[in-house]
């Protein structure tokens, strides 16, 4: 499940793939190496950007299952990764084990905090059973940071992080910046050995001029929805915010799961 549209799939790209960490990466190809063409199956995949991250360091021959509830995206992904790409629409919010039999990793980015706990609980006892490696990356932590500082920057961000608590379509009210959090407990009481990285966006004007517009609008009317910001007060930060910003920072959080040894 993605949830989000092709432009702004490209839009966030390439702050991505500056973001991830490039050590637990390194860990899941470290896994999968030896294997003979493992399959790594990537949840709310969007148009494939996991396997153009992983794939200069991930073995030669992986194949890969891209799963994802939008059709659109899907038939984007087919476009941008050709036809050896495996593709399965998928109501998550239903099916939380969507890899094929024989599947050797999952990857999800941006994804665990729109899941709600009950559906995280479903998904890791689902890994767990399967004996299945996790590497999740760039689910949101809530930090949000801005450059120079504004009176309704605090204001703001505890709106939106309201926000991303509220039901997003996959098992009820969203977890939001505690998924990574909920996450780890729960494939801890499985057993997995967990590790994790601190990997906030960190955008500036002059590179990422588009994301930042897009980020600041949306933010600031997730702020509004949610009735802690008035439409005046969030007009006003967004003017600012994106006439005056020299860096904002996104937090983020990259998690890569392992089950215990038979």
């Amino acid at each position: 499940m993605s949830g989000f549209d092709p432009v702004w799939l490209a839009l966030r790209e390439p702050a991505d793939r500056a973001s991830r960490d490039a050590g637990l990466i390194e860990q899941a190809a470290a896994g999968l190496r030896g294997q003979d063409a493992p399959q790594i199956c990537d949840i709310g995949a969007g148009t494939g950007a996991a396997k153009r991250a992983f794939s200069p360091v991930f073995p030669s021959g992986c194949r890969w299952t891209f799963v994802d509830n939008d059709a659109e995206v899907l038939a984007a992904a087919r476009q941008a990764c050709g036809p050896e790409v495996a593709l399965r629409q998928v109501d998550l919010s239903l099916e939380p084990a969507p890899w094929p039999e024989g599947c050797a990793l999952v990857t999800a980015t941006a994804f665990f905090d729109l899941a709600g706990a009950a559906w995280v609980d479903r998904f890791a006892a689902a890994l767990a059973r399967d004996r299945l490696p996790l590497l999740a990356c760039l689910t949101y932590d809530g930090v949000m940071r801005f450059d120079p500082a504004h009176p309704l920057d605090t204001a703001i961000t505890s709106a939106f992080n309201r926000h991303q608590q509220t039901d997003k379509g996959l098992g009820g009210a969203a977890l939001g910046p505690n998924a990574t959090r909920f996450l780890v407990s729960a494939l801890q009481a499985h057993g997995y050995r967990c590790r994790t990285a601190l990997t906030p966006w960190r955008l500036t004007p002059a590179h990422q001029a588009g994301l930042i517009d897009t980020l600041v609008t949306g933010i600031a009317g997730a702020a509004v929805q949610i009735g802690d910001i008035s439409a005046a007060q969030a007009e006003v930060w967004s003017a600012d915010r994106k006439a005056r910003l020299s860096e904002m920072q996104v937090g983020h959080l990259d998690l890569y799961a392992v089950p215990p040894a038979s």
